[in-house]
């Protein structure tokens, strides 16, 4: 019993001790923090929603993207401890679910949004793609909806080096990068969540073993040929006959470049000659730009040509429309006086050869405005770029508005003397306040002396919404629409004469053709008229997927 109770008073006396040490030990030693929850991957059907909404906006193939990333992290943008997915094998770490590593390394706020936001890694992910489909030769047509033409820009994803070359890849007993993900996007990799999809990559025996593919071969696209989602979002299956019928009823005007194109609008829009021709430069687009409402005035083609030659095409053109008139646009820089004397070598039967010139562009534009008459309306648009411009230049102009061009916030002294001596009645002016100032916008309406509602401002979120919104202000009904691509100037510009000439509406599409809900595809289902469809450029202008995504909307409203 005292045996017991002793016992018992050393247990007591050695768990006070123990507490006692803890206690210390506890004031010692600093506490840990919480354990911060870990960054955890979304779902795989969100991840899924995020790549298919990327692409929409990227106009890239999700089927590619999301191969590439389950290649590159099996689709993980954090590992099990909610750190970022990294591979540490260059100076600069690869990053989360697209392993990007084309980055600032000083860029520490972009770096962190790679690391925290996977949304985010993969947009990045999407435009470091675009970025190889800029750098690495053309295949085909250069359609983006294509997805066998994004074979090189795949390749250059991992390396743009020999290393993936096909021939060198089977040499060392490898599978090429890009090789590697066509076969993964021909499986069902992520079982229930992905679709397989087959895409024909470019022949090895055509990529000579050791070197890398040239820019100056013509690489024609594998067939057969497929397709990515969102050239076809919303649409039901087609077969090639009924895509092929659709294509038929949308006529082209298309040549081999910018310059042939040109020449085949003025062969549709003057068969049978014409009494004026307009000379432009077919590198540069301000003066044809501000060309355009004089060629409606003189009812005449814009032909484009370099600068320092008459090109022989023009010459055999000139040749056919038997104008009586040719007035060249732009100075000696636009238009070199040796091209000018072929033009009169050309003309033996009229040397009615004028040059309008101004010191720059600015003043270009002023010189072609002031032949217009007093009391009637105007068109302003930045003189520095050309997609919200185009189709205000080609809309205004079939109401024999022309077109003055200004900087941001300034007007020339040559664009304001012309904008009071003709004492506009209405001025349009074309994109937001990143082209054309609300600082400029007052000083116009002040030199004009106009109220608010005489000038109107076109401003859409990207160029395809303001063309829209110029379309639909301009041209309330029509029966015919004008497609131009707005991604390049010279098809927009020499069209925009004969859409004028016409009094037929030009609207700037996407490539690929209008998103899903975007301005552009809800306008073309506002449409009442059965509307007949005529497209500027070639495929690679608007791609054939582009024109059966346009009239499907147009005949499914």
């Amino acid at each position: 019993m005292r045996q017991g109770k002793r016992n018992k008073l050393l247990l007591y006396k050695y768990v006070k001790t123990l507490f006692i040490v803890i206690l210390m030990v506890s004031l010692i030693i600093p506490g840990f923090p919480e354990k911060v929850n870990a960054a955890q991957n979304p779902s795989p059907e969100e991840i899924v929603r995020i790549f298919d909404q990327v692409a929409q906006e990227k106009q890239v193939p999700a089927e590619i993207l999301k191969a590439i990333a389950y290649h590159e992290s099996g689709w993980r943008q954090w590992d099990s401890k909610g750190n970022v997915v990294a591979n540490y094998a260059s100076a600069k770490p690869y990053l989360g679910i697209m392993q990007v590593g084309a980055y600032d390394a000083s860029d520490t706020a972009t770096i962190s949004k790679l690391k925290s936001d996977i949304a985010f890694n993969i947009a990045y992910g999407a435009d470091v793609l675009l970025s190889k489909w800029d750098m690495t030769p053309r295949i085909g047509d250069g359609d983006k909806s294509k997805l066998e033409n994004w074979y090189f820009a795949i390749w250059a994803y991992n390396t743009w080096s020999t290393r993936n070359n096909p021939n060198n890849a089977a040499s060392s007993g490898r599978v090429a990068y890009q090789d590697a993900i066509l076969k993964l996007i021909g499986t069902e990799y992520y079982e229930g969540v992905v679709t397989p999809v087959h895409i024909t990559p470019v022949s090895k025996t055509l990529i000579p073993a050791g070197t890398l593919p040239s820019k100056n071969v013509t690489w024609k696209t594998p067939e057969p040929v497929h397709y990515a989602g969102f050239a076809t979002a919303g649409m039901p299956t087609l077969t090639k006959s009924e895509q092929d019928a659709i294509l038929a009823s949308v006529p082209r005007i298309a040549g081999s470049d910018r310059i042939d194109t040109a020449l085949k609008i003025a062969d549709q829009g003057w068969p049978n000659g014409c009494e004026t021709v307009i000379i432009a430069k077919a590198d540069d687009f301000p003066d044809a730009l501000a060309g355009v409402a004089l060629a409606k005035q003189q009812n005449a083609p814009i032909l484009l040509t370099p600068q320092d030659s008459l090109d022989q095409r023009v010459e055999e053109s000139l040749l056919r429309l038997k104008p009586l008139k040719v007035i060249i646009l732009g100075g000696n820089n636009a238009i070199s006086a040796a091209v000018e004397r072929k033009i009169k070598d050309v003309l033996s039967w009229t040397q009615n050869i004028e040059r309008i010139a101004g010191e720059d562009r600015f003043e270009t534009a002023a010189l072609i405005a002031q032949r217009f008459p007093i009391d009637r309306g105007i068109a302003i648009t930045t003189g520095y770029n050309f997609p919200d411009a185009l189709s205000l230049a080609s809309a205004s102009a079939a109401q024999g508005y022309p077109l003055l061009l200004a900087g941001k916030d300034n007007l020339s002294s040559s664009a304001e003397k012309v904008l009071r001596a003709l004492c506009p009645r209405q001025v349009y002016i074309a994109g937001g306040e990143g082209a054309v100032s609300q600082e400029l916008l007052s000083k116009i309406k002040e030199v004009a002396g106009l109220s608010d509602d005489q000038i109107k401002r076109f401003a859409g979120d990207d160029r395809y919404e303001t063309s829209t919104l110029i379309v639909k202000a301009l041209f309330p009904e029509t029966q015919k629409i004008f497609l131009a691509t707005g991604q390049t100037f010279p098809d927009a510009l020499a069209g925009a004469a004969l859409a004028a000439n016409r009094n037929i509406p030009m609207l700037l599409v996407s490539p690929q053709g209008p998103q899903k809900g975007s301005s552009t595809e809800e306008y073309l289902k506002s449409l009442t008229n059965k509307i007949d469809l005529q497209v500027f450029g070639g495929k690679e202008a608007i791609s054939d997927q582009g024109i059966i995504k346009i009239k499907y909307v147009l005949d499914n409203k």
